[in-house]
């Protein structure tokens, strides 16, 4: 056990790092300034210019970083970057994301995700998404390609709604399914 999780283990209610790298750490607070760690786990964990590679945290606040995987009941994001994040409410400003699964209310200002399931309310401005899926989207200058939501409000643009969507996924579908097919028979010969 490396001294930062001993220390976090024995009792210590904040573990701040600067300008370091670490392994595991585990304490009730965690900040860390320009330096990076691989698993963070915490009720408040704080990212300044840093990066891990796993956090479990409450309440996650990323501040020009970026994370490989987060699981945080809440999530705060100002031009950083994640892969893949599952919580309950999410708000991301200057800021991308691969995949976002929210149990909650997601808003999207200057941000962009590839993938964006939300069981609430998504608000966007000036933001993107590959695909979505919302129960309501309130949208300014937004773009997304795959939309499925109850209700859209403002000027989102979406290349593919729920029509098209489904038009689009058999389409795909019948494709990858034909050329799975051609694979086999071509592999047989």
């Amino acid at each position: 056990m490396d001294k930062e999780t001993k220390n976090a283990h024995e009792g210590e209610n904040l573990e701040e790092q600067e300008r370091s790298d670490t392994g595991d750490v585990t304490a009730e607070s965690v900040n860390i300034t320009q330096g990076g760690a691989r698993n963070v786990k915490g009720t408040h964990v704080t990212l300044r210019q840093a990066g891990a590679q796993s956090i479990t945290a409450d309440n996650l606040v990323i501040r020009q970083g970026g994370v490989v995987k987060a699981r945080a009941d809440r999530l705060e994001m100002l031009g950083g970057g994640i892969v893949f994040a599952q919580t309950q409410t999410a708000s991301l400003t200057a800021s991308q994301a691969g995949a976002v699964l929210s149990e909650g209310n997601v808003t999207m200002e200057q941000s962009g995700a590839q993938v964006l399931l939300a069981r609430g309310d998504v608000t966007m401005d000036q933001s993107g998404a590959i695909a979505m899926v919302a129960r309501n989207v309130k949208a300014e200058n937004s773009g997304v390609v795959f939309l499925l939501a109850s209700e859209v409000e403002g000027t989102v643009n979406a290349a593919f709604g729920p029509r098209e969507s489904v038009i689009f996924g058999a389409v795909a579908g019948a494709v990858a399914g034909l050329v799975l097919l051609l694979a086999r028979l071509a592999r047989r010969r």
